[in-house]
């Protein structure tokens, strides 16, 4: 029995006993992406009608030791789902689906691939309003009261949000135990310059173009929320800025799309606020990092034998690239650089 039909036999109960005994499986199909989690296309016929679902499911691997589990992102997607965000609708968690946990949420129709969004003809309409409708949907979930997400991890007693930041980013250096200088250079940087403190705030932790359904008319729905936690705005505010998620459109800051301006003013008029670009060169920084580590991170499952993959053999390809652009944010002459 292949992979497919073992799954679609675990899931048939489930199926049967959420939408009638007469719900049957008509297809289950593996999805593109998902270097850490497999998602899962799952087609259901019901007496009320054909539904098109996806699952998420554990692959055993994480690209980071405080990812989540399957239960603690279900809920998180509950959590923004009830606030109005614009997510999947969440179905059920499943601690056992063929031996690994999982979740099924409503599938949305759209373009999830990065390159694509940023270079199909048909999507020039999304690009010119997507960086407003991610800024504006960032401010929903950073709307989100942190204590509502008080079961994901986030800062110390008397720590600030940065500084918890920084301190997963030197945990998870760590666990690598080989050096890597370029990264070193900088954590010693951030260590150094660390910014304002802020009240902590739900986090995505992965908000990008490529983890969003895009549409002739812009943003569909937020998706991947494996490293949701409560941490400082600045660390969503930067990640999706970074040059490994601009896809070959390097001149087009965010996302591969548009500058910044844009993005930055949705999010600043829907919260209140006002951060800038300048403001945010720490968490730029640092989001590098970050990005920097986890392919080092996804790499070593494939070198060591854990997951052979491809996939995680071309991550740790890219390092080098982002070691390079942090280097280059890290030198004084940089044009944005905000100077000691």
């Amino acid at each position: 029995m292949n992979e497919a039909a073992a799954l679609g036999e675990a899931l048939a109960p489930w199926a049967r006993e959420q939408f009638g005994t007469e719900a049957r499986i008509t297809g289950l199909a593996l999805l593109a992406g998902g270097a850490s989690q497999q998602s899962w296309r799952l087609d259901i016929v019901t007496p009320a009608g054909a539904l098109a679902l996806v699952m998420r499911r554990d692959t055993g691997g994480r690209m980071f030791v405080a990812a989540l589990g399957r239960a603690d992102e279900f809920a998180v997607i509950e959590l923004a789902y009830k606030a109005g965000v614009a997510v999947p609708r969440p179905y059920a968690y499943l601690p056992d689906v063929h031996g690994k946990a999982a979740f099924v949420m409503a599938g949305l129709e759209g373009e999830t691939l990065g390159r694509r969004i940023v270079r199909e003809p048909n999507l020039a309409n999304a690009r010119r309003v997507l960086p407003q409708q991610m800024g504006s949907a960032l401010a929903a979930i950073h709307g989100i009261a942190a204590t509502e997400a008080a079961f994901l991890a986030g800062p110390a007693a008397g720590e600030g949000a940065a500084a918890y930041g920084l301190r997963l980013l030197e945990q998870e250096l760590a666990t690598v135990a080989e050096p890597y200088p370029a990264l070193e250079l900088g954590l010693a940087w951030l260590r150094a310059h660390l910014p304002a403190e802020l009240p902590p705030v739900l986090c995505h932790g992965d908000y990008r173009v490529g983890n969003v359904v895009v549409n002739e008319a812009g943003l569909v729905g937020v998706l991947d929320w494996e490293f949701a936690h409560r941490g400082h705005p600045g660390e969503d505010l930067t990640f999706g800025a970074i040059r490994a998620w601009r896809f070959g459109e390097a001149g087009k800051r965010y996302g591969g799309v548009d500058d910044m301006a844009a993005f930055l003013s949705a999010y600043n008029t829907a919260r209140g606020t006002h951060f800038t670009e300048r403001e945010l060169y720490w968490f730029e920084v640092a989001s590098n990092i970050k990005w920097a580590i986890a392919t080092v991170t996804q790499a070593r499952r494939h070198l060591s034998g854990q997951e052979p993959s491809l996939e995680l053999a071309s991550l740790g390809r890219m390092t080098a690239e982002i070691e390079l652009e942090i280097l280059s944010l890290l030198d004084p002459r940089h044009p944005r650089h905000p100077g000691d």
